[in-house]
């Protein structure tokens, strides 16, 4: 009898580690996998908005209006057959002439 119980108790514990390592150890692996896929998911609807946003400043960039503006005020180039004027700050010394009545 004892031995017929120990064959019971040894089979009963070899299937409960088959169970474990068939439903714990891949579960386990699983939620880690899922954790990391949801991570993975978040980081790239980021990289995809922060891509939006550099092709928005790229076509940006790429304008006429865009380049024609930096040229002027950076490099201080007009187009051909224009006359550039600067206005100057008024003197502290000019008063404004009194209205004639």
């Amino acid at each position: 009898m004892k031995v017929r119980r120990r064959v019971i108790i040894i089979t009963a514990l070899l299937l409960g580690v088959v169970v474990y390592a068939t439903t714990v150890l891949p579960t386990s692996q699983l939620l880690n996998v899922i954790a990391t896929k949801h991570h993975d998911t978040a980081e790239l609807h980021q990289l995809q908005a922060t891509n939006t946003k550099l092709e928005q400043s790229v076509a940006q960039l790429n304008s006429p209006q865009w380049i024609e503006q930096i040229a002027r005020n950076e490099f201080g180039m007009y187009p051909t057959g224009s006359t550039p004027y600067q206005i100057l700050p008024s003197s502290p010394l000019y008063q404004t002439p009194a209205p004639k009545s």
